[in-house]
């Protein structure tokens, strides 16, 4: 016959933890840590002592003044910085030329030239040759015997009146030739004025006017 195994019963562990708790003397057990712990002070207070008494006379002052000090510096609160104040900012007005530097350039070298063309036409003999019917402007340097290369170069700076293209019967034509018989300088007279060409350094022409 088979024989039926026998259950064992379930051990409760929350209820045998709360049996062992209630058995346990709390009030034995504390008053042994409370003791423990003043042992322990006062075994801290005896062994400070001894070392207290170990230290010599001269250190035992220094540290009797040293510690209240610097508990005291501890204690006193530092003052905090102050933000530093950047000084108020002030404006200059400075008068700058917006001229460009290539319209400085160019007014200096016309000036120069306009001087260098003074300085030329002063104490100098200039000739002259009047506007005929039917002359045109390399009509006029052929008869004054100027070489047509010169032309080329007044033209390309006689400017938009077109003084040297719309010359008119009797206008004056006032030239001086230099000592290789280049022509120097040429000036037109207008009812609003002379207008004045000018060889340059360089072998071109300049225009005053």
């Amino acid at each position: 016959m088979n024989r039926r195994k026998r259950k064992q019963p379930k051990t409760d562990y929350v209820a045998l933890a709360k049996e062992k708790w209630s058995q346990i003397d709390w009030h034995a057990y504390l008053q042994k840590i409370n003791l423990k712990q003043i042992d322990w002070q006062q075994w801290n207070r005896q062994r400070l002592s001894a070392c207290w008494q170990r230290l010599p006379k001269l250190h035992q002052r220094a540290l009797m003044v040293l510690v209240p000090v610097v508990l005291i510096l501890m204690l006193v609160p530092v003052p905090e910085p102050k933000p530093q104040t950047e000084p108020e900012s002030q404006r200059i007005e400075l008068n700058i030329n917006t001229t460009g530097l290539s319209e400085q350039s160019g007014q200096t070298a016309s000036d120069a030239a306009r001087q260098d063309a003074a300085k030329r036409t002063s104490g100098e003999i200039w000739k002259e040759y009047t506007v005929k019917k039917g002359d045109t402007l390399a009509q006029v340097f052929r008869n004054i015997g100027l070489p047509m290369a010169d032309l080329n170069a007044l033209v390309q700076v006689e400017g938009s009146d077109k003084p040297l293209s719309q010359i008119k019967v009797g206008q004056l034509i006032r030239f001086k030739l230099e000592a290789d018989g280049q022509l120097d300088m040429l000036q037109l007279e207008k009812s609003s004025g002379a207008v004045m060409f000018f060889r340059l350094s360089s072998g071109g022409f300049g225009r005053s006017k």
